[in-house]
């Protein structure tokens, strides 16, 4: 039997929306934030100074939740700053190989990335939250690959859940 576990397909295609920022306006920068493995004390600094300066805070979730990585960040991100939540059409619903799970989980992402154009279009610096590291098995990297080639786009890493597993049981992995 197929695993339960939710996988996020998104294509890889660039993203063929808006042709990029507003006329006359400069462009947002796009900042994939890495929140670690759940713990707020293993943020890095240049996380939390990401998130205390972004114009607008976006982040996966399933509908009606907050996601595991905005309850990482609370009390870090300014109080009242616009929230952009991005809400998964399926999370465990169906299984990844069924009909149709491909086309609705990359429509998403195409519509995350065209939501979060918007603002980078009209110069809002967007960052947007990503469980352990941005480019390690994270939604992030949809929006990336769709964005980063028309808008300013930065990384910042964040601390594998491997890295947290092997510090939390005090053992070497390579030694």
């Amino acid at each position: 039997r197929p695993s339960r576990r939710q996988r996020h397909y998104g294509g890889g295609a660039e993203f063929a929306g808006e042709a990029g920022p507003v006329s006359g306006v400069a462009p947002g920068r796009l900042i994939g934030v890495g929140t670690g493995p759940g713990d707020p004390d293993l943020l890095t600094v240049k996380a939390v100074r990401a998130l205390q300066s972004a114009d607008v805070l976006a982040y996966f979730a399933k509908e009606g939740r907050r996601g595991n990585a905005r309850p990482i960040v609370e009390g870090i991100v300014r109080e009242n700053i616009p929230e952009l939540p991005l809400y998964y059409p399926v999370t465990t619903e169906i299984e990844t190989h069924e009909d149709g799970y491909k086309s609705r989980i990359t429509a998403f992402y195409d519509a995350s990335a065209s939501a979060v154009a918007e603002h980078l279009s009209a110069g809002r610096t967007v960052a947007v939250l990503s469980e352990g590291d941005p480019l390690f098995y994270g939604s992030y990297m949809h929006l990336h690959v769709r964005l980063a080639a028309r808008f300013p786009a930065e990384v910042i890493p964040g601390i594998t859940a491997m890295s947290g597993c092997w510090s939390m049981a005090g053992l070497p992995i390579v030694q």
